[in-house]
């Protein structure tokens, strides 16, 4: 009977690939320190993505962190969750409104601008086709 560990994924039910805890019945796996968790999901995900990224992830973790320790550093820890967004001041939501409003007074500006452009474009074409049609007509 083959171990399996949990991937996170209901194996069994999802028909998903897992990872045998006895790693010695893949032939790439013999020598692989089975203690080591962190390396056995890697292990995990590499084979349900088909990808070698999380194990080459780990060893440069690893790799990284031997360094330190070899260089009589602590062990690098990461945190990537995110970070509690700080409340704002009323100086700074008063700032932030006040911008929003110049923003909406230059967009405002700009559709105006835009638009009395178009207005005078279509008058200047509208002329030149008036010109253009004279012209023909005198020609002949």
């Amino acid at each position: 009977m083959t171990l399996y560990m949990d991937s996170g994924i209901d194996s069994r039910a999802s028909g998903a690939s897992t990872l045998p805890l006895i790693f010695h019945e893949f032939p790439i796996c013999s020598g692989i320190n089975t203690n080591d968790h962190s390396l056995s999901l890697a292990m995990v995900k590499a084979i349900e993505r088909n990808d070698m990224e999380p194990m080459i992830k780990h060893e440069l973790k690893n790799r990284i962190n031997f360094k330190r320790m070899a260089e009589g550093k602590e062990e690098l820890m990461v945190d990537f969750s995110e970070k509690p967004k700080a409340e704002l001041t009323t100086e700074e939501k008063m700032k932030v409104e006040r911008r929003r409003e110049q923003n909406r007074m230059a967009a405002r500006r700009f559709r105006e601008k835009h638009n009395t452009l178009g207005i005078k474009l279509q008058k200047v074409s509208y002329c030149i086709k008036k010109i253009i049609d004279w012209e023909k007509s005198k020609n002949f």
